[in-house]
């Protein structure tokens, strides 16, 4: 599920929760996706979390390694991309992306803050079960491409050996919890 568009006429890049009825606000023939620019249609409806698709026809091109993302997924993406700076001072001044593109390792991290220096810092949510060996590897594209990184567990990512990982290699572990996070910000809850 792409949250991310970009807008042809602007080159904006453009975040659908940033609008309340997306289909009436955005013109769809003015949005392409910002990997691919292939064209892109908006899917908001009763049953599903509104969200930028490719066109059936016309699917996706670019190579990037990205994995499906589900409704929590994208819940802890926005409310960190929006709110980091009300609990860690330093992020106030730092502009957030939501799926930045990692050209040199052909990868989409979940968000990207980039703080007025330039300096960039790579946060990524996993919900789903990874392996130690596979969280090193993605640390370590990052890095190699001159980001550092923060890792947000929760769910079937959220084990003691990854736990133990994180602590080891970062000094900190960062753990999600959709209920907990919901249900103190019940508004945030309804993406």
């Amino acid at each position: 599920m792409g949250l991310i568009a970009r807008q042809r006429s602007t080159k904006r890049l453009l975040n659908i929760f940033d609008f309340k009825q997306p289909r009436k606000e955005i013109d769809q023939k003015d949005i392409e996706c910002h990997l691919c620019e292939g064209d892109l249609i908006i899917k908001s409806g009763m049953m599903r979390m509104k969200h930028f698709a490719h066109k059936p026809s016309a699917p996706c091109k670019c190579d990037y390694a990205r994995h499906p993302e589900s409704y929590e997924h994208n819940f802890f993406k926005n409310l960190l991309s929006k709110h980091l700076g009300e609990e860690f001072e330093e992020y106030l001044h730092a502009e957030a992306q939501q799926e930045f593109p990692v050209h040199e390792v052909r990868r989409v991290a979940d968000i990207a803050f980039t703080f007025p220096g330039g300096w960039v810092v790579v946060h990524e949510v996993q919900l789903c079960k990874i392996t130690t060996h596979d969280l090193e590897a993605r640390t370590n594209d990052y890095r190699d491409a001159g980001y550092d990184v923060v890792w947000w567990i929760g769910k079937n990512a959220d084990t003691e050996s990854n736990r133990k990982w994180l602590l080891e290699n970062f000094g900190e572990c960062f753990r999600l919890d959709y209920q907990m996070a919901s249900e103190s910000n019940p508004s945030r809850s309804r993406l």
